[in-house]
């Protein structure tokens, strides 16, 4: 069934399968949201499919309000710089001087990631200074569209836009764009659209970085080290380049035969003599399965790096693995910085490095774009969502014990437009922002 025919309220299992085929940065799937602060009740549920907007009360005005942020961005406002550009202008005192409205489509409300995602921006909205409505797109076609003509009639300042239907992006834009209203597309690309978003690419090339000459510290070398790499086949190109380029990277440093991304496709269960890949569909028991399968072509001798688009995708492989007493042999990383990641990263000498992508916080970030580019900031077209990869000596530094977010890393140098506006001191919880 394709996503634009659900309508029916689905549950947590089905949410979780039918985000792998988004295309969104799967990472998030397995528990992002699991690190925020206490989970909070999802919006009541609506026999239509779109749900009837909620509002939320907006703190009073601060003095520096929040700000906002498709394949090739050409918004309203236009982006008109490279991605790795700076904004062109400082925020405006305009923005300053009114309390802004923002209407915020959350891609599904049913099970506690999403409604946890949804729950962390509207309460930046609030800390931020914003009025703000909230939407549920359901992860369906109609229902987002529908929902995009509500939050017209809303008349809002800037619209945020989570949709789950890359297909549908031009009707979104159209219904903006006729409006006049800016909007940021939140984790999938609207055209038009100011993006903010993880990279893939970025993250997983550098846990080949740091996992790599681990491996090679213990004497490992590409004559006796097999990759496995477990793919969301349904999930798209951007997805999966964090195994694509994980093993990319790997191969360069390991010394073997140069592998160039477009080598591996959807299709690729082999790559090279080193290298495998499966596809866990994105799930835990899907990829504990397929993994279970791919150990019994590798001699038992070898050594073993595993990794996976999401935290639930590399737990199961690693099961798999624990239960074929192979786990010395191995060295794992995660990615996606769940509860039950961030304790195997603590606590399993194997599990050496987690990478994160901080969802339950990417509210705080929405909201300083929607205050730059209501104060007249043309933004580059995608704003890097906050990502690191993590260690056992600095896990402590951002995750507190219970797994909750204490501290976001520095923004980088393409996001530094975000500092001007003032909104990202108000949390108090990015580092080197007082």
């Amino acid at each position: 069934m394709s996503i634009s025919q659900i309508s029916a309220p689905i549950s947590r299992r089905q949410a979780l399968r039918r985000f792998a085929a988004l295309g969104v940065g799967l990472p998030i799937v397995s528990s992002v949201l699991a690190a925020c602060a206490p989970q909070a009740q999802a919006p009541a549920a609506t026999s239509a499919p779109a749900a009837a907007p909620t509002t939320a009360p907006a703190a009073a005005p601060t003095s520096a309000p929040p700000k906002p942020a498709a394949t090739a961005p050409t918004a309203a406002p236009a982006a008109t710089v490279a991605p790795t550009a700076a904004a062109t202008t400082a925020p405006t005192t305009a923005a300053a001087a009114k309390q802004y409205s923002l209407s915020f489509a959350n891609v599904l409300e049913s099970g506690e990631l999403f409604v946890q995602l949804g729950n962390g921006i509207e309460e930046a909205a609030k800390v931020a200074g914003f009025k703000f409505k909230r939407y549920n797109n359901n992860l369906d076609g109609p229902t987002a569209i529908n929902n995009a003509r509500l939050m017209v009639q809303d008349q809002p300042d800037l619209i945020l836009e989570y949709n789950g239907v890359e297909g549908i992006g031009e009707s979104l834009r159209k219904i903006f764009d006729d409006a006049k209203i800016p909007f940021i597309a939140i984790n999938v690309p609207v055209p038009g659209g100011v993006w903010f978003n993880l990279v893939n690419k970025e993250i997983g090339t550098d846990t080949a970085n740091i996992v790599v000459p681990m491996a090679k510290a213990k004497g490992w070398t590409g004559a006796d080290t097999t990759v496995v790499i477990i793919q969301g086949s349904t999930a798209g190109e951007e997805v999966n380049d964090c195994v694509r380029y994980f093993m990319v990277t790997t191969a360069k440093l390991l010394g073997l035969p140069e592998v160039q991304p477009s080598d591996i496709t959807a299709l690729t269960t082999t790559i090279g003599s080193n290298g495998l890949q499966v596809d866990g569909k994105g799930t835990l028991e899907e990829s504990y399965n397929q993994v279970k399968n791919a150990l019994q072509t590798i001699p038992a001798g070898r050594h073993i790096l595993l990794y996976s688009i999401n935290d639930d995708s590399v737990i199961g492989g690693w099961r798999a693995i624990s239960e074929s007493q192979r786990e010395s042999n191995t060295i794992v990383a995660g990615l996606g910085g769940s509860v039950a990641a961030l304790e195997e990263l603590r606590t399993n000498p194997q599990w050496v490095a987690e990478g994160s992508v901080f969802a339950t916080h990417w509210g705080e970030y929405l909201m300083a774009m929607a205050t730059a580019i209501l104060g007249g900031v043309t933004p580059p077209p995608l704003t890097k969502s906050p990502q690191a990869v993590l260690l056992k000596d600095n896990v402590g530094k951002y995750y507190d014990a219970e797994g909750k977010v204490t501290l976001l890393p520095p923004l980088v140098a393409e996001n530094m437009y975000l500092k001007a506006t003032g909104v990202l001191q108000k949390f108090k919880n990015v580092e080197g922002l007082s």
